[in-house]
């Protein structure tokens, strides 16, 4: 386990659900449980999703673990941070349209008319925040070896990968020999609060590190869980 530096070189740009980017640790657990998934299905046997789980599993995620005195532990990696303008936002729009021919094959029967203007079938135009950069950089502390051939495969990140946002060229994982392993588990490049953490964590990191203040927020995946939801400092927001 060493401090590394892990960078994604994106096509366009990075749509992002949440103020802060999205977690490192989150990017490699949804890979093993894609593979998790794609084994149990080989094999003929259930899968049941994480959400679905009243406590679900900490995967071997190959991280090291920041165990504070005080609070629930966490992965020692920080959440995305755009390498160029984090603070721009633009809005690119996205459509959908009720496929007609394909409602037919699958209903037994139809209306004479479905309306695109009302109802759950109707034409929708809505639009998504989208953080245009050249890349996105990770602070991590773990195995460079393993980080890296988990991410090789995921060639897209962040909402509507489908329709070509977050398009990943090529992944960067680096030795960061100049970083201690806290800072690199929990601080941005640019010396900002980096994940949600503990309260404790966030003393160590001193007051003259910016944060996004307190609230309610998941520790580990899977970050929306009630299980992984509790009372931490978060990241720095990206349009502060």
């Amino acid at each position: 386990m060493k401090p590394l530096q892990v960078r994604a070189h994106l096509a366009f740009g990075i749509a992002q659900a949440a103020p802060w980017g999205i977690a490192l640790d989150g990017l490699l657990a949804s890979e093993l449980w894609a593979r998790q998934k794609a084994s149990c299905r080989e094999q003929g046997q259930e899968y049941v999703r994480a959400m679905e789980r009243d406590d679900p599993p900490d995967l071997d995620l190959p991280l090291a673990r920041c165990t504070p005195t005080d609070g629930p532990w966490h992965w020692a990696a920080t959440c995305a941070l755009p390498d160029q303008d984090s603070g721009r936002v633009d809005v690119h729009t996205w459509t959908g349209r009720v496929d007609a021919r394909a409602l037919e094959q699958v209903s037994t029967g139809l209306p004479k008319t479905v309306s695109d203007r009302q109802g759950r079938f109707r034409a929708r135009r809505m639009p998504l925040l989208v953080t245009p950069c050249a890349s996105v950089t990770w602070h991590a502390v773990g195995d460079p070896t393993a980080i890296r051939e988990l991410l090789e495969p995921v060639v897209s990140i962040g909402k509507k990968r489908s329709t070509g946002e977050g398009h990943v060229l090529c992944w960067e994982v680096q030795l960061a020999e100049d970083l201690d392993e806290f800072t690199a588990g929990h601080l941005h490049p640019d010396g900002t609060l980096g994940r949600p953490c503990p309260q404790t964590c966030r003393d160590r990191a001193g007051a003259e590190v910016v944060d996004g203040g307190l609230g309610r927020a998941g520790i580990r995946p899977p970050y929306m869980h009630p299980a992984r939801q509790h009372q931490l400092a978060l990241p720095a927001l990206l349009s502060s």
